[in-house]
């Protein structure tokens, strides 16, 4: 059984490694496939026109709400629910250890299940890091710093004696491997949109890959017939690559039927793209969990995986759980929707206000944007990846204005499992962007817009200034500017708006105190800003 589990260690690594090398190149793929669509599509002039009425959307049933405080409970309530899941993975992992993997005899405390449990809930660290958008480096200096602390509690609450040396060696031997392999799916954001969603793909075919050569070398003692033919065919290199790519040619049309099935199964909301890395993340470290496991123990060892089937199982319940929480005839309002617009070419600035500001949105209602290359890293799921694998990612972009009330039409703006709502991309040619914007608009509460190193020739910009001082029914713009900002050229374009639509804040590092700024003003929940002067510092 230790040749099993080295084999599957061998499997795993060599599944990340794929994932991440094929991500790089598909995540560039992608963006030059976007930018080629982007610059395609018929000429502006070439377009016959289309009235205003004809791009015009329903009226809004029920109003809306903005409200800071319920974001921010939202927030609570997710990462609660990330953490109590965690626990509830981490105390069913400790008890199927100390039952089949660990000898202790069926013989043990509730003590020694509930510390256990708490050393392996340790990934509910990586999910305040997907839930808050921590960047890696601080991820792994929170596990550090719950490690330390679990490293205390086995200390105190251990009858024999323990010394500090071998409880921090076996906290780490728990947390390597799973870090290692979540980084190298996740720390560089060209492959973390693409890496998690490909590496169950990999797993399946560099595990059939080890499970072909594992039968090569026990057909290899017994030399059957057969086998010594295809060597003096192939010859012993030939017969070794026949091996470890046969399961690739077997595997291939499961592998795509797996991954349309992904595909409509989060179109179809059975999970979410936060659900998505959760499990992914938990599968890992349980995986890590079971190989020492089938080493001590044989076969039993695989029993640390049950615990993963707790997380689809809660994508199920948890939307019933939360209908009945919050029923409808109670909450007359709909959730509010963000339009979120920038200046193009600037893609840290803007990916770091997407992780810090639209991702706490995301908490209480809809986005909407023109996609971009620019935060391809942020918005790519299974959906996306999988239409621009099937050669169809040209299907998603608005050929004509005619087709723009069935595009917004089919937006989705349900919640997820989880409780957040999905950022919603509208796909736009060179010529079709324009007609696009005003019906997002039209489909919008509140905007927010980029407008950090904007200059007068950035006349995209300008003229969706225009627009948004022309829509009745926004309730109110923030415009974020910084030194770089050419102010009087923007104010010209909304001169004419109504006096208390823009507000002007001043943003240049977008730090937890700026952060905080921008939600509340986002929300309404700062003080109102004099007419289109900048929201005061606190």
């Amino acid at each position: 059984m230790a040749d099993q589990s080295g084999a599957t260690l061998f499997a795993m690594i060599v599944a990340v490694l794929l994932a991440g090398m094929v991500a790089w190149g598909v995540a560039g793929a992608y963006r030059r496939r976007m930018v080629a669509l982007m610059r395609g599509g018929a000429a502006p002039h070439a377009e016959r026109p289309v009235s205003s009425d004809r791009l015009a959307l329903p009226a809004r049933q029920q109003p809306v709400r903005l409200d800071l405080a319920a974001n921010r409970r939202a927030a609570l309530r997710c990462l609660a629910v990330l953490s109590g899941l965690s626990l509830l993975v981490g105390v069913s992992q400790s008890w199927l250890a100390l039952l089949f993997v660990y000898d202790s005899g069926g013989d043990f405390s509730l003590n020694r299940l509930l510390v256990l449990g708490a050393v392996y809930a340790w990934p509910m660290v990586m999910a305040w890091g997907l839930v808050l958008r921590w960047p890696w480096g601080r991820v792994v200096g929170g596990i550090a710093l719950y490690m330390v602390a679990m490293s205390m509690l086995v200390m105190l609450t251990s009858n024999a004696e323990q010394a500090i040396a071998g409880v921090g060696a076996w906290l780490g031997s728990v947390v390597a491997i799973p870090i290692l392999v979540t980084l190298a799916i996740g720390a560089s954001g060209r492959i973390r949109a693409v890496a998690p969603y490909l590496l169950p793909f990999f797993l399946l075919l560099s595990a059939a890959s080890v499970a072909a050569l594992q039968a090569l070398a026990i057909g290899v003692e017994s030399r059957p017939a057969w086998l010594t033919s295809v060597v003096g065919g192939l010859g012993a290199w030939g017969t070794l690559l026949a091996f470890v790519l046969a399961p690739w040619v077997l595997l291939a049309w499961p592998v795509y039927a797996l991954g349309r099935w992904l595909a409509r199964a989060y179109r179809e909301k059975s999970f979410s793209d936060l659900g998505y890395l959760f499990a992914a993340y938990w599968f890992v470290v349980l995986a890590a969990s079971a190989l020492p496991a089938l080493q001590a123990v044989g076969s039993l060892g695989l029993t640390q995986l049950l615990p993963w089937l707790w997380l689809p199982l809660a994508w199920g319940v948890l939307p019933r759980w939360r209908a009945r929480a919050r029923p409808s005839a109670c909450s007359p309002f709909a959730p509010p929707t963000l339009l979120v617009l920038r200046v193009f070419q600037r893609d840290a600035q803007v990916e770091r206000l997407f992780d810090r500001v639209v991702e706490r949105w995301r908490l209480s209602g809809n986005t909407l944007l023109i996609a971009g290359t620019d935060l391809i890293s942020r918005t790519l799921d299974a959906d996306d990846l999988f239409t621009f694998l099937n050669g169809q990612l040209a299907g998603r972009f608005i050929a004509s204005a005619a087709e723009i009330p069935a595009r917004m039409a089919g937006l989705d703006l349900r919640p997820d499992p989880d409780g957040r709502y999905r950022i919603n991309e509208c796909y736009c040619f060179d010529s079709t962007w324009q007609p696009a914007l005003r019906a997002l608009v039209q489909a919008s509460d509140v905007v927010l817009m980029d407008l950090r190193g904007f200059r007068p020739e950035n006349q995209g910009c300008r003229f969706e200034l225009r627009v948004l001082a022309a829509a009745p029914q926004l309730q109110r713009v923030l415009l974020l500017h910084d030194g770089e900002t050419v102010r009087d050229a923007a104010e010209a374009d909304f001169a004419d708006a109504p006096a208390d639509r823009f507000i002007w804040l001043q943003v240049g590092q977008l730090n937890s105190r700026k952060t905080g700024e921008v939600l509340a003003a986002l929300f309404g929940a700062a003080p109102p800003p004099l007419s289109r002067r900048s929201v005061p510092a606190r």
